[in-house]
This record gives structure tokens, sequence and C-alpha cells, in this order.
């Protein structure tokens, strides 16, 4: 019998801290974001949308950078479906993310259960976590809701099938989406329905990558059905190879790896369906064909393994591995501990992660996965011959799962979930109501109750804007909670300043950011400086800094980041002061600004990582040394970021050859190695 139940999931846990209050003018830091494509291989037609849609901000996310790595016994919230054949538990918390599959037939877990919580900086609002599968959509990217809370509701079919309904709305792209999971009797695969609509008439982008991560190991086979895939590497460009053998000139490679392919000729071919033959993270998103059924799966030496299918509308399937050089090894410690190893598997609108597809407004799309065991014939999934294997996994897949039975499940879920209300079980963030408010009938809710949206201290303040047309004003030091964006708010607040409801700093200070965001940058200049005038506060000198930087005046950015963080000496304000400092090369007062922080502020990572800095360059190369090579810990530190191993490499230049100059660089990177608890490259 098929059950939907509510239970605790406990696990040691780091705290995910408060959300930086600071608004993200920084820009995007998606690994994907700028790829060069190799015009070679890939064709205009395929790389029609690579690059398209992007987005400049985050906004108007805040950022979750809060987190620590102090771990401590925490109870998640868990939602588990579960028939005779299959156990499956999802996190209402953490994005809904699907956290454990699990055979009860094989007694075997399919997916990677990250034994911790331990967010990392891989996500577009920064937080990030590994493991299980997580559905990521809008943007390039994962998801703003990976770590944040779904609405959730509990539904059933006609014959009593229990459901699990987790939605929420997008604000970027004003999409709303849902993930609909049913485990039917008898079923020994899961089934994911997902419908995404656009909520306004507006058209916008639409992105979605299911992603999958299964545990790595020497014997697990990566299957596909496709004979090229569009390969991206940290460093490179993004180019299309054949499957599965990717063939590498010995001058695109480094090392060891490049001294045994100029033994073989000059080249070396990698099988990139065996993942732990690969030196590198790389990223191959397979190109298959319209006519075949989609689907990827990872069979061990017995072959059996996870796979997932979909209909037809989900067509994009893609590996990504960490690779066997020291920094791949690292991230996946870092994300959960020793011996963790894993692989990401996943399922896309589009052929690749670089693409935005158009939506027009008031579309919707929707479609079915399907999540479950495989077991192919052992020897045919290992053959060397890649048609083989192919072969042996679709069979084994259309035996056990046909593509049929997931049409009619889909046809099903359209027809019996579509406009249809549960009840309602957890609460996920709440600015679709208030977007309603403010937009009335201009704004679809795709038939979703939005009783399940909170109104936290966030929204509160939006709400009160959009019914009573006046931002409420706080203390100019208390730290700003939420943000808005877009015209329609711009013109709401706009219309309450000018009408003397909202005329305070707080309001001059929310209309910068938001002409910030559409890159309005005078207005937003204006807005900010109208904000300092009627009170001097943190924020407003924060966003006029980071207007400085933009322009390249460094240090009269400097100048009001020093002036906000002493009015207001947090983590956030103190990181782009330091920053700021270093790169003016104003390093003695970046000594003396870590000097007068307070103690908990002068030991975190991203804070340490500036003073090593400034002390390198001022010659103070014993104290940088002991600072580097000691307990140092950086929470934050970003996919694809070299800063660590970069003032490394610098220090031990100097230290050895007098300088840090290119040539004395090129030699330490050639010759000396760094500490492992500084090394998180990617290539």
């Amino acid at each position: 019998m098929s059950t939907l139940t509510f239970t605790s999931y406990e696990m040691p846990a780091a705290s995910l801290g408060r959300d930086n209050p600071l608004p993200d003018l920084g820009g995007v830091g998606d690994a994907h974001a700028k790829i060069v494509i190799d015009e070679a291989s890939v064709t205009p037609e395929e790389s029609k949308y690579m690059g398209w849609g992007r987005v400049n901000t985050i906004l108007p996310y805040t950022i979750q950078d809060g987190y620590n790595r102090q771990k401590r016994k925490r109870a998640f919230k868990a939602a588990v479906l579960e028939n005779e054949h299959l156990r499956a538990t999802f996190m209402p918390q953490l994005g809904g993310r699907l956290w454990s599959l699990f055979d009860k037939d094989a007694g075997r877990e399919l997916l990677h259960v990250n034994p911790v919580f331990q967010p990392c900086n891989l996500a577009l609002r920064n937080a990030w976590i590994s493991g299980g599968v997580e559905w990521n959509v809008g943007i390039i990217g994962h998801t703003p809701f990976t770590v944040d809370d779904m609405a959730c509701q509990t539904l059933t079919f006609s014959d009593g099938t229990p459901v699990l309904r987790m939605f929420q709305y997008e604000r970027v792209r004003h999409l709303f989406y849902r993930v609909e999971a049913f485990l039917p009797d008898g079923a020994k695969e899961l089934y994911v329905r997902v419908r995404i609509d656009n909520a306004t008439k507006e058209d916008t982008a639409v992105y979605w990558w299911s992603n999958m991560a299964v545990d790595e190991h020497e014997d697990v086979r990566v299957v596909a059905p496709a004979q090229k895939a569009f390969r991206y590497g940290y460093g490179g460009k993004l180019a299309k190879v054949g499957v599965p053998y990717m063939t590498v000139e010995a001058d695109k490679l480094q090392g060891q790896v490049a001294r045994l392919a100029r033994e073989n000729g000059g080249t070396l071919d990698w099988d990139i369906s065996r993942t732990m033959t690969l030196p590198q993270a790389l990223d191959f998103f397979f190109d298959v064909p319209k006519d075949v059924r989609p689907f990827i799966a990872a069979p061990g030496r017995d072959g059996y393994g996870m796979c997932q299918t979909s209909t037809g509308e989900l067509r994009g399937r893609k590996l990504f591995v960490w690779g066997m050089g020291e920094g791949g090894r690292h991230w996946q410690t870092f994300l959960a501990k020793e011996g963790c190893q894993y692989i990401e598997l996943q399922s896309g609108l589009a052929h690749t992660q670089l693409e935005h597809l158009p939506m027009p407004g008031g579309a919707s799309i929707s479609w079915l996965e399907s999540y479950g065991p495989v077991q192919a014939d052992a020897k045919k999934a290992q053959d060397p011959d890649w048609d083989t294997a192919v072969a042996a996994v679709a069979q084994a897949l259309d035996a056990q799962r046909p593509a049929k039975a997931l049409e009619d499940w889909h046809a099903r879920a359209k027809a019996e979930l579509d406009g249809k209300n549960g009840k309602p079980v957890h609460k996920g963030m709440g600015y679709a109501r208030c977007e309603k408010a403010l937009l009335g009938d201009a704004f679809d809710t795709a038939g979703l109750s939005l009783d399940a949206m909170r109104l936290g201290e966030g929204e509160t303040p939006w709400m009160t804007l959009a019914t009573e047309g006046v931002l409420p004003c706080p203390d100019p030091l208390d730290e700003p909670k939420s943000y808005q964006t877009g015209a329609a708010w711009r013109k709401a607040l706009y219309e309450s300043v000018l009408s003397g409801k909202s005329d305070h700093w707080y309001a001059h200070y929310q209309l910068g950011v938001m002409a910030d965001a559409c890159g309005d940058f005078d207005a937003a200049r204006g807005s900010y400086e109208r904000s300092l005038a009627l009170c001097r506060n943190p924020w407003a000198l924060r966003c006029l800094a980071m207007g400085d930087l933009r322009r390249g005046d460094a240090a009269g950015a400097a100048k009001k980041l020093l002036e906000a963080v002493q009015m207001k000496p947090i983590r956030p304000l103190a990181i782009e002061a330091m920053k700021a400092l270093i790169s003016a090369e104003q390093y003695e007062q970046a000594l003396e600004l870590v000097q007068s922080l307070p103690k908990a502020l002068r030991e975190v990572g991203r804070i340490r990582i500036f003073e090593i800095a400034a002390l390198i360059r001022v010659g103070r190369l014993d104290e940088a040394d002991r600072l580097i090579n000691g307990p140092l810990v950086m929470p934050d530190v970003r996919e694809g970021d070299v800063m660590l191993t970069d003032l490394w490499f610098e220090l031990m230049a100097i230290k050895e050859k007098g300088s840090a100059s290119e040539e004395n660089l090129a030699w330490a990177h050639e010759n000396l190695k760094p500490p492992k608890h500084l090394d998180f490259r990617m290539h």
C-alpha cells in the first residue's frame, strides 16, 4: 500500500546563519555564466540560446552566506512516500530535495545520501548542499531555494494514491513551479511530475535541471543514449566530443597526464563513462537524439544502478564529475566528510546548462520523470562497446518501466491534479502573496492556493506597500531583511515617496537598489545620496561603494566601506571593506581595520585571507606563513575560486625566489604542491 507520512530526519548540521543584508550588486557568480564556445564543433543552431537570458544579479533574493562548519544534531522535517518496493524521503525545508530513494527489494540506496548538512558556496544565493535530487529552476545555476522552504500540500489521485506537492514562486523569472511526487501501489519507480507556469503575460526565460547525486565507484558506469556530448572543463571551451571516448591533445593537459599523452603519441583517449579515470572537474551534456527515449543511468559491475527517465519534454542529460585531482577530491570532503564520493546525473529542458529557453507570457510546461533501479545484463552494461552498453540499459528500462506508463501517468496527473488544491502541510516564503496583492488579476497563480505561503519579516513590509501604499521605515542600523525589483514595485514605491507616505531614508535606499538591479546606475546613485542626506546609514554607503568599484575607483569604495563598517561592524561589510582596501593596495589600512574588528570577525576565514594578502604585500612573510599554513578554513570558498592557492604560490615564490614575478610564480606552480586544506582548484 502506498503511504505518505511526515517525520523528522536527524543529522549533524552546520548553522545556515542569517541572510546577508547587502543586496547582490556584484553579479551572479555562476561558474557556467561565461563560457567560450568552440565554433568548430558546436553549430550555430546548437548554440542559439547559449548565453541568452543571463541575469546580472540574483536580486530580489538575499545572499545566504552566514553559515559555518560547526555541526550539531538537527531534526529536519521529512516527507516520506513509501510502498512495498521503494521508500522516497523528501526535505521540504531544503528546496523539496529528494534526499533518499531506497530500494527495499534489493536493500540498496539508489542516491548519494549526504550524511551531514553542510552549506558551501556553489549556488546562486551562495549556500548549497550536495546529495539527493535537487530541482533547479529559473536561472542558470543551483536554485534560489536549494536550502529554503517549499510550500507543501498533500493530495490524492481518484484511486487514493497519495501525492506530495511542493511548489514555489521564482521571483526573477516570475514563474510558479510545482514538483508533484507519487509512488503508486506496486510501482518500482518513483514518479515526479513537474509543471512550470509563467505567472504574468510578459515573455520570460525558463531553465530547468533535475540534479541527481549517486555514489562514485570504480565499477560504476554512466550510460546515456548519445554518441556525442558537449564537454566543458573549467578554464576551457565548450566543445562537442565523442561518447564515450574523448580524445585530448597533450598541449591541452598539464603535469603527469600531459607526459602520458606525449608518450602516447600526443593524445589521450578518456572513457567519460568511467568517471574515476577523469583527472579534473568536467561537465558532459549528452546530445540525445529527438527520436530516442531519454534516460541516464549508473549501473555497477552487476548491472544494477540508479536510472532516471522522463517524458520527451525533458530532453537534456548531463554528467558532472569532480575529477581525480586534489581540488576535486577536497571539494567532495568539504561538502560532506571523508569518503563521500559522488557524481551528478542531470536532466534538463535544454541540451546544456548554458541555455535559457524562451517562455511566452501565460505559458505552461509540464512533464513526468521516473526514478528507480534498473537491472541490466551485467556483462553487456559494462561492455567496452558503447552501443552494446546503451542497448542493454535501454532494453532493461523498457522492460521494467515502459515509456507508455510514463505517458499515461503524466496524462492522469494533468487531468486529476491540475486545478486541485490539497491540505497545506508546510509553508514556504510568501513573496507570491505580495505580488498578488500588488498586481491583482495580472498575476496568475496557476490554480495554486497561496495558503501554504507565509508572511514573515521579509514579506510584511512589501505587503504593507502593496495594500496600504506605505513602506515602513526601520532604524538605520537595522539590517535590511528583503528587497524587491521590477517595474511594478519601483513604480509603487516611487509613487509612495512622491505622495509623502514613504519619503524617508529607507524608501530612497530601496529605490536605489531597484534602479541598480536594472542597470539604471545614475538613478541608483541619486537615490543612495538622497537616502544618506535624510539619514546617514551604512547600507546606502555600501551601495555607493559598489558603484565606485564598478567605475574602477577602489580607493573611493574603500573609504565609504570603512565608514559603513565602523557604523555597523558586521561580517559582510567587513569582508567588502577588506576586499576594497586590498584592491586599492592600501595594505597597512587593511591590517589596521583587522585589528579594530571584534575578535569573532577577525577569525572569519575570508577576512583572514585578505589579512594574509596584506601581510605578504607589506613583507611580513613569517606572519603570513603562520596564518596560511595554520588551521585556516574559508567556509564560503567559491566553486572555481583559486584565491587560496594563488596566495600560497605568491608567498612561496617570494620566499623561495625573492619575488612574485611571472617567472617565479610559474616556477612555483610547476614545482610546488599547495597544502591540501587550501586546494579547491577545479583544473
